[in-house]
């Protein structure tokens, strides 16, 4: 043995090979590329066993190798030697670190064999088995928590059959004795044929209520999924849920639903759609195809309309009239309505009309009182004949753009308003009240109250609330009012 360690350590081509085999396990351990060094080290394996097998035979057969000529044999020895533990401690830290610290692929590729599992994916087709079978097969594996919080949000896309494609999200909650579990989900048709579940990652786990799961489960449950997109004739659908969601007085595409599938109509007209939303959509056309969002009404805490709470306080005797985001009637007489001239990718547009004798007879009075602006309407109002305002709000809901006319609907202009600078907890300030409601008068003061639209998740969704003493020229933040 000695005499054929002594011959692989004299081996020139043995250095070499050895060298480069190390040089090559290192980058694969530190940068994956597989299929480009793979076939490297099997070449380097089948090299280094060639020398080792022929040194052996050699040396068990006593017929001396004989080396190469060299100036000093031993200090060869000894060269040998330590360039061979040289190469084996500089590439062995190397692939040490590739391993810790998430330092390299090798640490992934650990952390995974640790964290990761697969799920066989059995219910797989949302018409019949929702998004509860994804949950149900993973259940199998690991015991959920009953009560599951949402890091990030859901979206799931599936075919025209109703097989699902595509979905991922991460989910946590407290297990049985209290202790925190988290799950990132994920499955791909295209990838696998599994569910993708990885434990313990990192989050900030707030429980906010506005992000639970169980809403989604039981609003999918109901809503006739097979039936929205049957209407639309594509191929790829798909299906997303942020948790609670405020879209403002933007009506466009929502729709109540009760526990029963039953769709339902809202009482109040003048409230701010607020509620666990579930949006049916097509991919790369939510321009052109209205995407359906869904509001199950049931628990009071649940999806719902909702009305602020400060605005409750200032509402006058109108709301007995039955107004709407497209009609207002100023009294029994006088009143408004939007008509839709024409509509494309996703926005609208309109005319306004007016009557003076209770609706007998109605004149348009402007062709184009948004002045071309897209969306859809989301609010009209008068003070009296003179001051009017009409709201609209974007194809998304995020944001809205507030109208003003102080010559009875004539002619129109833009509001503008000071945006409200607010700080977070981290010090970063935003600026998230962009979403105008539609101003009302008390004691001859204007109020209106901005929201954050779809899309707004500050501090539960509050509004800020302006007001103008110059009939809605100018406007003045007054302060922050929280939303029921």
């Amino acid at each position: 043995m000695k005499k054929i360690l002594i011959s692989l350590l004299t081996n020139p081509l043995f250095l070499i090979v050895y060298w480069i085999f190390c040089y090559e396990l290192a980058l694969l351990c530190m940068y994956g590329r597989i299929n480009h060094t793979v076939p490297i080290l099997l070449i380097s394996i089948v090299l280094l066993t060639s020398i080792i097998a022929f040194s052996t035979m050699k040396i068990v057969k006593a017929k001396e190798l004989e080396p190469k000529k060299m100036i000093n044999l031993k200090a060869w020895k000894y060269v040998s030697v330590v360039m061979i533990m040289s190469i084996t401690i500089f590439y062995g830290m190397k692939i040490y670190k590739s391993a810790t610290n998430f330092g390299g692929e090798l640490a992934w590729f650990i952390d995974r064999l640790k964290n990761e599992a697969s799920v066989e994916f059995e219910h797989n087709n949302i018409y019949m088995d929702g998004v509860e079978g994804i949950f149900k097969d993973i259940n199998k594996e690991y015991a959920l928590p009953k009560k599951l919080y949402m890091e990030s949000d859901f979206h799931l896309k599936f075919n025209q059959d109703g097989t699902i494609t595509s979905f991922d999200t991460f989910v946590y909650g407290e297990n049985a004795d209290g202790e925190e579990e988290s799950y990132l989900i994920t499955y791909d048709q295209n990838k696998a044929s599994t569910i993708t579940v990885r434990l313990n990652g990192y989050l900030h786990a707030d429980y906010n209520e506005e992000k639970l799961v169980e809403p989604l489960i039981r609003t999918v449950k109901v809503i006739p999924v097979k039936q929205t997109v049957d209407m639309w004739n594509e191929h790829t659908y798909g299906l997303v849920y942020y948790g609670k969601r405020n879209w403002g007085y933007n009506t466009e595409g929502i729709i109540h639903m009760d526990e029963n599938g039953m769709e339902q109509t809202p009482t109040k007209t003048t409230s701010e759609i607020i509620g666990y939303t579930v949006s049916i959509f097509v991919p790369g056309k939510e321009k052109e195809i209205i995407p359906a969002r869904y509001n199950v009404i049931g628990d009071p805490d649940w999806s719902q309309s909702n009305t602020i709470q400060y605005q409750d306080s200032f509402e006058d005797d109108r709301q007995e009239i039955p107004n709407t985001n497209e009609q207002f009637y100023l009294s029994n007489e006088v009143g408004y309505i939007l008509d839709v001239a024409d509509k494309a990718l996703g926005s609208t547009l309109y005319s306004l009309r007016k009557t003076s004798d209770g609706g007998k007879t109605w004149t348009v009075i402007n062709q184009n009182p948004f002045n071309g602006t897209v969306g859809s309407a989301a609010g009209i109002t008068f003070i009296n004949e003179e001051l009017g305002f009409l709201r609209a709000a974007r194809p998304s809901g995020t944001e809205g753009v507030l109208f003003r006319t102080n010559d009875g609907g004539i002619s129109f202009e833009e509001v503008s308003y000071t945006m409200q600078e607010m700080k977070l907890d981290s010090g970063q300030s935003i600026n998230p009240f962009d979403f105008p409601g539609l101003p009302f008068e008390k004691d001859g003061v204007l109020t209106m109250l901005i929201g954050q639209g779809s899309d707004g998740d500050y501090n539960g969704n509050s509004s800020g609330l302006y007001q103008s003493n110059d009939h809605g020229e100018t406007w003045e933040y007054v302060q922050e009012v929280e939303s029921k």
